[in-house]
């Protein structure tokens, strides 16, 4: 096969590939793209075409994808699993106190990383892309943080490892209370010879590391669960300490952060149990110097954001006193992100919205009042509140993910007027940096097209709201 015939079949796997992605193909057309996709892999060496066989491989193969890309990594034994759904990824990290990782894979969006940085910490979630371009980032965030022990390391270690979770869309079956304890005790036995490869399963299996630690372990109880000490790095905290609080009708557990000085500062964690699904938008940080009095006292909540500018979830402080201990605190101790923005707010407004997105930032947005903004600083807006259909057609400036979206709020609906170029970037964002236009305000869509017709093109999303400010008040 000479050059040029070579070239003509990248063109056409490229062109293949493009409307898998991007195409609504009938179900015949999908089966008859892959058909010559697999056949011009069958006429071309595996080398030249690497990248696209791992790429076509990565559509129709991704649990098969995942394990063969983690299995090249020095992270394996860290390594929790292929997900579908950010929601049972976030429950499975979590339910493990050590630092770990995972993937989650979209058809359309490609592939994340979720790294756990610290134990019980919040995940640092990586952009969409290819596997070969968000690895790299992984590693930047380990050398950064040094999180994740390598395999050499963590099969030296004396702890219990856990296997990776490898869940399909399909999978809704768990084990039964009997099947796991029944597979643990097995794994207690199991002899240190070797790690086992890895396999899909529905529950972690816990792989002895050190067969002598193991032995020495308290016989497993049948009325209450195995305690394992000086086993794991989960930190403790003392007996004469409170280890719960009230929150409306929940019943929070402090629990111990890792980053240094955080005891000295009496700054605790707080968990709900069966409550798990808060942990996606908000953060609980409780100071603990007096729990006597914390409700009488006001609430802070703050705004985090990654790297890049981009929402993570609010973290609301508990029980501090004034608001410059408030400031140094969330900032300090606002896990590896950062924060844009601290409003000081009442328990009873939180209590009557922390469990839903919607409700809290209603009650962020309308009823906190503003105490500290970082340089900049643009609120957000849950990604469920608008509608992402763009209301006037028009030529965008290029946007990065600090560029805001411009809505106008009209008839209980925000619109979107100038964003569409922002929201390319991603479309799985819980929220969205905005700028908000309000039909009371005399700003109706009719008097942005005449603002918009009388500008260059492309048009800046701040140049365009400035524009509109400017007609209000003249």
């Amino acid at each position: 096969m000479n050059a040029l015939e070579k070239a003509l079949l990248i063109k056409e796997l490229h062109q293949l590939l493009d409307s898998l992605e991007h195409r609504s193909l009938s179900l015949f057309e999908i089966a008859k793209s892959k058909t010559r996709l697999i056949e011009i892999f069958r006429l071309c060496d595996e080398p030249i075409f690497k990248k696209q066989i791992f790429k076509f491989k990565s559509q129709t193969q991704p649990e098969k994808t995942a394990t063969d890309f983690a299995d090249q990594t020095q992270f394996k034994l860290s390594y929790r699993g292929l997900f579908r759904q950010d929601r049972t990824l976030q429950q499975v990290l979590y339910q493990n106190t050590e630092s770990g990782w995972a993937l989650l894979y979209h058809p359309a969006q490609g592939w994340q990383i979720w790294l756990i940085p610290a134990p019980n910490r919040s995940a640092l979630i990586s952009q969409w892309g290819s596997l070969d371009d968000i690895y790299p980032w992984m590693l930047e965030w380990q050398q950064h943080y040094s999180c994740l022990k390598n395999d050499d390391e963590l099969r030296q270690k004396p702890v219990l490892l856990q296997l990776p979770l490898t869940l399909t869309e399909t999978e809704t079956e768990t084990e039964t209370e009997t099947e796991t304890e029944t597979e643990t005790e097995k794994n207690l036995n199991l002899s240190t010879s070797h790690v086992p490869e890895q396999k899909q399963i529905h529950e972690p299996n816990l792989i002895e590391s050190n067969e002598h630690l193991i032995n020495q372990l308290p016989p497993l109880q049948e009325d209450a669960p195995q305690e394992i000490p000086e086993i794991t790095t989960q930190k403790s905290i003392r007996k004469d300490f409170p280890q719960t609080v009230e929150l409306a009708s929940y019943i929070a557990h402090l629990h111990p952060l890792e980053e240094k000085n955080a005891a000295a500062q009496a700054l605790y964690g707080l968990e709900i149990p069966g409550l798990a699904e808060i942990f996606q938008h908000l953060d609980l940080l409780i100071y603990a110097a007096d729990l006597l009095n914390w409700q009488q006292r006001p609430i802070y909540l703050a705004e985090q954001i990654d790297s890049l500018g981009c929402f993570i979830k609010y973290l609301a402080l508990l029980g501090v006193g004034n608001q410059a201990q408030a400031i140094d605190l969330l900032n300090r101790f606002s896990d590896q992100h950062q924060v844009a923005a601290i409003k000081e707010s009442s328990w009873d407004d939180l209590a009557e919205s922390f469990i839903d997105f919607e409700a809290l930032f209603d009650s962020y947005t309308q009823k906190a009042v503003l105490v500290w903004k970082n340089e900049n600083y643009i609120p957000f807006i849950p990604a469920q509140l608008f509608q992402k259909q763009k209301l006037i057609q028009f030529k965008e400036s290029p946007a990065d993910f600090k560029t805001p979206l411009l809505l106008l709020k009209e008839k209980q609906k925000n619109r979107v007027i100038h964003g569409k170029k922002r929201l390319n970037l991603s479309q799985t964002e819980s929220a969205y940096p905005y700028l908000l236009l309000e039909r009371h305000h005399g700003v109706s869509w009719q008097l942005i097209q005449n603002i918009i017709n009388q500008m260059e093109s492309p048009i800046d999303c701040y140049q365009l709201y400035e524009a509109i400010q400017k007609h209000i008040l003249d």
